[in-house]
């Protein structure tokens, strides 16, 4: 196994984690669309997020806030659809790379889920922190 290097990398990674979430009992209902109509626009998309976390190419210029708020809205999420997204995404990365990218891969994931959950409950609930957030 080697670390994640690459876009390349980075798009086998994903194609294994959504590969998981689009199956899995909890995460499924919230992909289920992602699902159907299948990942050939939404990939390109993610890559350059976790290119740009992971890599700092600075490609990602697009805002995750609507489309989750959005999912939130129909789905409901909960602490167990952050808790099991951050598992999947978690052993997804073990299984098929390590290294400090790798590493880092992992620690970002759990940052993403808590800033998406704060920024979801709070602004289901109708507050807001006043502090910008790339989640916005």
């Amino acid at each position: 196994m080697s670390d994640i290097a690459t876009r390349a990398d980075l798009e086998l990674l994903l194609r294994h984690f959504y590969g998981r979430a689009f199956a899995d009992p909890v995460l499924e209902p919230a992909f289920e669309t992602l699902a159907v109509i299948g990942l050939d626009d939404h990939l390109p998309v993610m890559c350059d997020f976790w290119e740009t976390i992971l890599l700092r190419t600075g490609v990602y210029r697009g805002s995750v806030g609507a489309v989750h708020r959005a999912l939130h809205g129909r789905h409901g999420f909960t602490d167990r659809h952050f808790d099991r997204w951050v598992e999947l995404w978690t052993s997804s990365v073990d299984e098929l790379f390590i290294g400090d990218v790798a590493e880092q891969a992992k620690a970002e994931a759990a940052k993403v889920a808590a800033g998406m959950r704060r920024r979801l409950f709070e602004h289901s609930r109708g507050q807001t922190t006043g502090v910008p957030s790339r989640f916005s």
